[in-house]
This record gives structure tokens, C-alpha cells and sequence, in this order.
């Protein structure tokens, strides 16, 4: 399986431009089919929460056709990122994926909201459980930003089965090095591949953001990462089956005590 990541500097508030931006770096990026398209959080809008609901789509319309497109056009499968997207009046920061025949096959969104962005006043929380999805034969999960901070989320897709799990973010450079630290941790506790989109550049409201997209393996290694200040397409080929091999070295789902677990 091999991921592709586009880290870029999203547009503030500008839904077409950013919309023409990503039909741009699917042309330059010299996709092979099946590869696996990740893209970042909010990355139609970025973080114009005073304007979102402005910017939302609705129900993920008209932006799920126009990643559908770019997925059949291209062959390859897409995970889509989040956007505001509207829902019987509220909206959410939803993610999603689309496979290579353009049909969606799952969307999440975002349950935990940032208190320090003041989130909770302008989104509502994803009301739904996190599950995984089927990717080209495997599962996976998908989670967003702040969500990293919550470990339980990602045993819960784990314990799912999930293989992959994708983390994509607008995370600020100010908390750079938790971003490294939180998804390496994610990888190694749970021994399975973390590939995290993240944006670059300044926006508007003054947030500065990390870069340093990356895929660590099982073991903690990192596969590919990016820099933190530019724009690139970043691409790792996964080894599914080192997963097994990792388990069995460090057996740590077979040494679980799970009756000991007083609150999961």
C-alpha cells in the first residue's frame, strides 16, 4: 500500500481557491492507481470559524463529488481530509473517504472539540462512534486533530482491527513536539501504522501551523515526514504484514489485562 500525502499552505477562507489547489497537486503528483490520497483538516476553509457557516458544505455536497472525480479520474483512493460541513442546521468537521470508483465508503466527525481555538461556539461535536473502514482489504480508522490527544480512540479502532489509522490536522507550530511525540506514542502503544496530514503557513486569525506531516510504522519509526514551513507531497509505502511481525516480537494484545481495566 502506498500513502500520499499533500502537505500545503491552505487557503483562509476561500473555498474555490483551495478547491483548485488540491485539483493541482492531484495533477503534479504522479499518482499510481490504488495509491492512497490523504489531505488535511478544514482544508476548504481552513480555521475561518466566524465565517464557517458560510463555507460549510452541505452534507459534504458539493465537495464529495469533486473529490469523487479526482479519485475515478486518478484510480486511487482518497482520504479526504475534514471540512465544515453542514447537517440539519449544524455544523461539524467532518472527514471522509472515497475509493478509486468515486463511491464514498465512510465519514467521521470530529468528536472532540478545541477549547483553545473556542471550537465548541462555532462547531458542533461528531455524535457518532469512531469505526473502521475498509481500505483496499484492510481496516483502518480515521480521527481528527485534537482526537490525538485521546489514546482510548485510537485502541477502540485498533481493538477494531484497524491496521492504518489516519490522523489528518491543522495542528499549530507552537505544539509542534507534541504532534510528533502524541503520534509516534499512537503508533508504538498500538502497534499500527499512524500517516498524519498536517497544514503549513499563517492564517488569517494569526495561527502559525507545524507541518511535519509523517508516517511512523508499528515500531515507531518514521516512514517519510515532512518540513515544517513547506509544501510537499510526501509518499511511504506500508508493509501491512510487519504489523504481525511487531505483535509477535512484542506481544503486548496477548499480555492485556483487560479485568484489571477499571474504567474501559
Amino acid at each position: 500500500m502506498r500513502v500520499v500525502i499533500f502537505q500545503y499552505d491552505v487557503y483562509y477562507g476561500d473555498v474555490e481557491k483551495n478547491l483548485n489547489k488540491v485539483k493541482s497537486l492531484f495533477e503534479a503528483a504522479d499518482l499510481q492507481e490504488d495509491d492512497v490520497v490523504v489531505l488535511p483538516e478544514m482544508w476548504t476553509s481552513g480555521y475561518d470559524l466566524e465565517n464557517i457557516d458560510v463555507h460549510a458544505a452541505n452534507e459534504l455536497e458539493p465537495i464529495k463529488t469533486e473529490i469523487s472525480g479526482l479519485a475515478g479520474k486518478y484510480s486511487v483512493n482518497v482520504v479526504a481530509g475534514s471540512i465544515p460541513n453542514k447537517v440539519d442546521g449544524e455544523v461539524y468537521n467532518t472527514a471522509f473517504y472515497v475509493d478509486k470508483s468515486g463511491e464514498q465508503r465512510h465519514q467521521y466527525s470530529k468528536m472532540h472539540l478545541v477549547p483553545m481555538l473556542n471550537e465548541p461556539a462555532f462547531l458542533a461535536g461528531g455524535k457518532d462512534t469512531s469505526e473502521t473502514f475498509d481500505l483496499l482489504g484492510e481496516n483502518a480508522g480515521l480521527v481528527i486533530c485534537y482526537d490525538l490527544r485521546f489514546p482510548e480512540l485510537f485502541r477502540d479502532l485498533v481493538l477494531q482491527e484497524a491496521k492504518v489509522i489516519f490522523v489528518v490536522a491543522e495542528w499549530p507550530l507552537a505544539r509542534k513536539d507534541h504532534w510528533l511525540t502524541l503520534l509516534r506514542a499512537r503508533a508504538i502503544e498500538n502497534q499500527c501504522y499512524i500517516v498524519a496530514s498536517n497544514s503549513i503557513g499563517t492564517q488569517d486569525n494569526g495561527t502559525t501551523f507545524a507541518g511535519n506531516s509523517v508516517v511512523y510504522n508499528p515500531f515507531g519509526e518514521a516512514l517519510v515526514q515532512g518540513s515544517t514551513d513547506e509544501e510537499e507531497i510526501l509518499k511511504a509505502e506500508i508493509d501491512l504484514d510487519y504489523i504481525d511481525e511487531v505483535r509477535k516480537d512484542i506481544p503486548i494484545f496477548d499480555s492485556r489485562r483487560k479485568e484489571m481495566y477499571k474504567f474501559l
